[in-house]
């Protein structure tokens, strides 16, 4: 008895690079909404400058508290994931180092 369905067909490479096209292109599409959703308010027009080192500032407080939660949560996996200890100790003198620079911005002021 032989069969009446066909055989599956191996895509050609023609087929695969316009798949390929296809999923990058979605790709960036989808990469592009979602920096459009996450993209940062513009800065408001500081009147002064001190104004505009107090916004600094505060933007750079906010890295610095989440570099915080990420020395943070590699704390807590260092007892599983040795890794975490080499990367924590990377990471924590950008933070201080952040921590500092704002330092040194405040006292302009």
């Amino acid at each position: 008895m032989t069969s009446t369905t066909p055989a599956p067909q191996e895509p050609t490479l023609a087929q695969k690079q316009a798949q390929l096209s296809e999923n990058l292109a979605k790709a960036d599409r989808a990469q592009f909404r979602r920096q459009a959703k996450a993209a940062p308010p513009p800065p408001s027009n500081a009147v002064t400058l001190e104004d505009h080192i107090l916004e600094v500032t505060d933007d750079i407080l906010r890295v610095s508290a989440g570099l915080q939660s990420a020395l943070t949560l590699l704390d807590l996996q260092s007892d599983s994931i040795p890794e975490c200890i080499g990367l924590h100790a990377l990471l924590l003198p950008l933070r201080q180092q952040l921590i500092e620079s704002a330092d040194r911005l405040q006292a302009l002021i």
